[in-house]
């Protein structure tokens, strides 16, 4: 059974050594996640819709088997993870995939046990536009996604700090407004939250004009409030280019040590060379990273074998 539960983690994780069928499993999975998104989309067309309602609910009927079998199959054998690394079935369910293989699925099962009539038109499009998170399931196949996923969790702290500092510049600036354009324009500045569209497509720089100030005080506040807008909504996505060159440059070192270790003997054997192969699948390395990793690790361990002084070899 623990051969078998095993065998089951290295077929739904083809990176971890599981083979051709490994890749067979994760290219069929990738396809299905793809046409989803399609579907899902394309059954918002009234005209495709009428016409192929039929056709679009037994897509549905499948894609949901096939996804409530991988979930099932992952949570059984995520105790005897492909990595090596054992983790508890509790921990896998609220990991940030093992969620999003539930949200694929959870639509669908609220559907079949609360019927239609029940539910307010509103929740009803809102479970029904959840199923377009199922494109989050290619995450764990996308070494981009992975690696941003990686960059947001590791500067989390420093993005909530950014988000309170956005937040609170929001507020005052809707108040600011609201304070000096509520005479003149009670319909459009009628409250604060009512400021707060104003504050927002001015904060992004968006300024669809549908809102604008009238008074002198107002101009020259939405002046001010637009420049500081432009830093403002350049923090967040400076934080994630450093975090994001910081993480890739991580795991190129990463690889190089384990290049270094793997050359300590002078040779490369074939184990260690599929095992290079698989890290670097790991670290969602392309072939091109990982060869000039290597160069830079042989180069290396190169130089610490000829003395610097006469050239000679140690």
């Amino acid at each position: 059974m623990a051969s078998l539960r095993k065998r089951t983690a290295e077929l739904l994780e083809a990176h971890h050594g599981a083979g051709g069928w490994g890749h067979v499993v994760d290219a069929f999975l990738i396809f299905l996640i793809l046409a989803n998104v399609v579907v899902i989309i394309l059954s918002t067309l009234p005209n495709l819709d009428s016409q192929y309602r039929q056709a679009f609910t037994y897509f549905e009927f499948f894609s949901v088997a096939v996804f409530s079998i991988e979930y099932l199959l992952r949570l059984w054998s995520c105790v005897d993870g492909s990595d090596g690394e054992k983790q508890s079935r509790l921990h896998w369910v609220f990991s940030p995939l093992g969620l999003i293989d539930l949200v694929a699925i959870l639509p669908f099962y609220i559907f079949l046990f609360v019927p239609d009539s029940e539910m307010s038109l509103l929740m009803l499009r809102l479970f029904r536009g959840i199923r377009l998170l199922r494109i989050f399931k290619l995450a764990r196949y996308s070494s981009a996604l992975d690696i941003l996923f990686s960059v947001m969790k590791k500067e989390g702290r420093v993005l909530a700090v950014t988000t309170s500092i956005l937040l609170t510049v929001l507020i005052l600036a809707s108040w600011g407004i609201y304070a000096l354009e509520r005479n003149v324009q009670p319909d459009q500045f009628s409250s604060i939250p009512a400021a707060m569209w104003w504050a927002v497509v001015t904060l992004t720089t968006v300024g669809y004009g549908d809102v604008v100030p009238l008074t002198n005080g107002g101009k020259v506040f939405a002046g001010l409030i637009s420049l500081i807008g432009i830093g403002m909504m350049a923090l967040p996505a400076g934080i994630l280019a450093s975090g994001f060159s910081r993480e890739v440059h991580r795991r190129t070192k990463t690889f190089s040590r384990a290049v270094e270790m793997a050359f300590a003997d002078g040779k490369l054997s074939e184990h260690e060379a599929l095992g290079l192969e698989v890290l670097r699948e790991e670290l969602g390395l392309s072939e091109d990273e990982a060869l000039d990793a290597e160069l830079d690790a042989r180069r290396e361990k190169l130089r610490h074998k000829i003395c610097p002084h006469c050239g000679e070899d140690l």
